[in-house]
């Protein structure tokens, strides 16, 4: 048997054997720029959402609106998913927070069963002061 065929038949052992860790290593990569991205567009529609509540402290579904906007579509929350957190006694400069909650579920096998059903919970959170009391 020539040595040339027998180190072609290395190779694609060696390709077979690798191939799977290099698909397992870039989907959790591919995991972590979406975790990346998802944590982002939460802080945005947090800070946005704030904005509004600091404006219009007492519209809560005008609130839960513009943080849903804030995600450019992406991102999909439900209003159980925006909190408002407000002072106990409202007044100009209280500090008033927003947080939005995601759950994120992972496509790379492995990382997900870490998580209890498999989705790893997400928050993004902001505080602004009430600058009016309407």
């Amino acid at each position: 048997m020539n040595m040339q065929h027998k180190q072609k038949g290395q190779s694609l052992v060696e390709l077979a054997l690798v191939l799977p860790l290099l698909v397992l290593i870039l989907s959790g990569l591919v995991d972590l720029g979406r975790v990346y991205y998802v944590l982002v567009t939460l802080e945005d529609m947090a800070a946005e959402g704030a904005a509004y509540a600091a404006i219009h402290p007492y519209d809560a579904s005008g609130i839960w609106d513009r943080a849903a906007q804030a995600s450019g579509g992406m991102i999909t929350v439900s209003p159980n998913d925006v909190d408002v957190d407000y002072p106990p006694v409202m007044y100009l400069g209280a500090p008033i927070t927003v947080t939005v909650r995601y759950s994120f579920r992972c496509i790379t096998p492995f990382v997900g069963d870490m998580f209890p059903d498999g989705v790893i919970p997400l928050r993004g959170t902001a505080t602004q002061a009430v600058v009016s009391l309407r």
